[in-house]
């Protein structure tokens, strides 16, 4: 009787194939995060009586390289950087403080003839912003179970370019425990407070020097 003798190679191959298939079948799925304004209900910080239309442009915003990555940035001590792997943002973490400035900010400023909107580069051709603020973050991080830190520096311009006010915001904000969903809704919660910070700062500066108006119809 005529033995058949196995191959090693194919023996081998075949072992890598099931070792693939093995990990693809346990890995651990990826979780995908976003951050959220401030509820609704939030209470203007001023009754302002716009009765004109006045465009308000939140951008750009800057985000450092370290953060700038699908991954979820956490501290680990005094300067080591942990990248999650698994937990990550649900898509530019540029655009996602973009939006959830807009929205806070919107809703802190929540009068008649004010329309806050995300700065774009072309908009200023068409439509300049009556007033615009730039946001500078520095840092955006935290800590799994400890706290967030949020650094950043923010200006608002006059439709002409000139500098109207200028400040840093430095915000740290406890976590209420250990998990990723914790750390994203302490970020969220930061940047609540620093969209407070700047609705404030607008306020300021609307009741100190009129804005341009601008036509609805331009845009």
């Amino acid at each position: 009787m005529r033995r058949i003798r196995s191959d090693p190679r194919a023996r081998f191959s075949l072992f890598l194939v099931v070792v693939i298939l093995t990990g693809c079948a346990g890995s651990q799925p990826s979780k995908f995060y976003q951050l959220n304004p401030v509820p609704n209900q939030t209470t203007p910080v001023s009754h302002l009586s716009a009765s004109h239309n006045i465009l308000i442009a939140i951008g750009p915003v800057g985000v450092p390289d370290y953060l700038d990555r699908p991954q979820i940035v956490t501290r680990s001590g005094k300067n080591e950087l942990k990248l999650s792997e698994f937990d990550r943002w649900g898509g530019s973490l540029e655009a996602d403080i973009s939006r959830v400035l807009v929205e806070n900010i919107s809703s802190f400023l929540a009068g008649d003839g004010l329309s806050v909107v995300r700065w774009r580069s072309y908009q200023d051709s068409r439509v300049p912003a009556s007033l615009r603020v730039e946001v500078l973050v520095d840092r955006f991080e935290g800590t799994l179970g400890d706290s967030v830190l949020l650094k950043a520096q923010w200006r608002v311009f006059a439709s002409d370019g000139s500098l109207l006010l200028s400040k840093e915001s430095r915000l740290k904000e406890q976590m209420s425990g250990s998990s990723y969903d914790a750390l994203v809704a302490a970020m969220s919660s930061a940047l609540g407070k620093l969209s407070l910070a700047i609705a404030e700062g607008l306020v300021v500066v609307l009741r100190q020097a009129p804005a341009k108006r601008y036509s609805p119809e331009e845009g």
